[in-house]
């Protein structure tokens, strides 16, 4: 049984480029030793993939955030609470929450 391999979006990148030469798809997906199916999958999301706005070019997966609003807030909190040398842990954000 073979590992999984997740290509990063700098990889993923570098297949598009590759399918766009002309360089077969079972040979791109050897050489990246991924299945061609996964390649296939690639290709389908082409836009979303190379539209990506990554500054980490180590990233693997396509996130966007749904509630932008809600992660600035929470940035901001956790921002507070680092300067005010609070400790921030998983009880303590509960607590919070529901206080």
């Amino acid at each position: 049984m073979s590992k999984l391999k997740c290509l990063s979006i700098k990889e993923k990148n570098i297949n598009l480029h590759e399918v766009d030469k002309g360089v077969k798809k079972k040979d791109i997906a050897l050489k990246f030793g991924i299945p061609p199916n996964s390649l296939s999958t690639i290709i389908k999301n082409r836009d979303k993939i190379q539209n990506y706005d990554s500054s980490n070019s180590c990233s693997k997966r396509l996130k966007t955030c749904v509630y932008e609003y809600v992660d600035e807030a929470v940035l901001k909190w956790i921002h507070t609470m680092r300067d005010k040398n609070v400790p921030i842990s998983g009880p303590f954000i509960i607590e919070d929450l529901s206080g």
